[in-house]
């Protein structure tokens, strides 16, 4: 992804080295099924790990490297094991290689786990290229579907990936600065909650005492929304999520999304965080909004992806009651948790205020203007018509 020369989108450049040839060749003959890589085809530009799409003599194969600082096995597999129940119920999805557990590579594989292959500081993964057309390959952050057909199959699509993802019984991920949850603003104390939060986040209270963030202060932001939300939230099945809903995350056929793809934000939640992530994601422009657009959202698509989604999996009451609460505070968690990334790799303390001033603050701030009212209105008009 491209940046276009807007400070804001900084945030989506490629921070990494891209993985060459030789490493991507190393890791294709140490799978169980080794192959021949012999060209590395592109490279995805991503800011918290490298990829790259490789031809081999059998078929193209895209690999991803962590730095182990930030993700690890623990925190890697359990996606993995995602990502193939959801492939075993229906929907199209990676299944991440296997690497030879006793080869005498570089490489040292964990036979429990041997969909991760680690080699120094770096871990990582690969699997078969998913079949389907990457429309939106270069979309960039909060850019919308095309037109409303292909948001209402969105939607439909999404509400599958929920219902399917239905008995996957992993626990959440050990803590790291990349998976999005949702929780620390879902409970009846969020003062409780934060102050439990940080004592396991050491690189988030060191960012707050770097910076002087009155974070104590700070967090009445939510407070209106997540009021609503907590208990109710709480009566809701846990279930894993895909994170990261977004239309460059999905293969397509026609209008139709055809696979699901990059489950590095994926974790155990619940279902209706599932679609609020899939709204912010799409209907709120939110480049344009912090340069000064207050206007920039589109109640058209959010009604296109909320109507598709209710055509699969109809909503309860309770869903239907605390999604647009839920939608204004989605995101401010996660804010909060990237900074455990940015305070460690690679180390920019301007990427992590973008997490706490902009997507933390401004962004939850802005549903109290006019404009995020009247988005939030629209949205629980259409959850009623959806209800009837």
């Amino acid at each position: 992804m491209e940046s276009k020369g807007n400070p804001q989108l900084d945030m989506v450049v490629q921070r990494w080295p891209d993985v060459d040839l030789d490493q991507a060749q190393a890791l294709c003959s140490s799978l169980s099924e080794p192959v021949v890589a012999q060209r590395i085809l592109s490279h995805s530009a991503r800011p918290t790990a490298a990829a790259s799409l490789v031809s081999t003599n059998v078929a193209p194969i895209f690999i991803k490297r962590y730095d182990r600082a930030i993700r690890d096995t623990p925190s890697i597999t359990p996606y993995h094991r995602y990502a193939e129940y959801l492939g075993d119920h229906g929907i199209t999805a990676p299944r991440f290689l296997h690497f030879n557990s006793q080869s005498s590579t570089a490489f040292s594989v964990d036979s429990s786990n041997d969909t991760v292959a680690v080699q120094g500081n770096a871990a990582f993964e690969c699997y078969v290229a998913v079949e389907g057309e990457d429309r939106y390959a270069k979309a960039l952050s909060w850019d919308s579907p095309s037109d409303l057909e292909e948001a209402h199959e969105l939607g439909s699509y999404v509400a599958s990936i929920d219902c399917a993802s239905v008995g996957f019984a992993e626990a959440r991920l050990p803590i790291n600065g990349m998976s999005n949850t949702f929780g620390m603003f879902a409970s009846g104390d969020i003062h409780k909650s934060l102050n439990l939060w940080l004592s396991q986040r050491p690189l988030v209270r060191r960012y707050l005492e770097l910076t002087q963030r009155d974070i104590a202060h700070d967090v009445q932001v939510v407070e209106p929304y997540a009021s609503r939300v907590g208990k109710l939230y709480q009566t809701l099945p846990a279930r894993w999520t895909h994170g990261d809903p977004h239309i460059s995350n999905f293969l397509w056929h026609g209008k139709h999304p055809s696979a699901v793809i990059d489950f590095g934000l994926s974790d155990q939640n619940t279902a209706i965080f599932e679609l609020a992530m899939l709204l912010e994601r799409h209907c709120i422009q939110w480049v344009d909004i912090m340069d000064g657009n207050e206007a920039a959202y589109q109640p058209d698509v959010a009604a296109a992806l909320i109507t598709g989604y209710c055509t699969v999996r109809p909503l309860s009451d309770i869903e239907r009651l605390i999604l647009p609460d839920i939608l204004a505070i989605c995101q401010a968690e996660a804010g909060l948790n990237w900074l455990q990334y940015y305070m460690k790799l690679p180390n920019r303390l301007q990427d992590a205020d973008w997490c706490y001033d902009s997507c933390f603050l401004a962004h939850t701030r802005w549903f109290s203007t006019p404009s995020g009212q009247s988005l939030l209105k629209d949205i629980r008009e259409c959850l009623e018509k959806c209800a009837r």
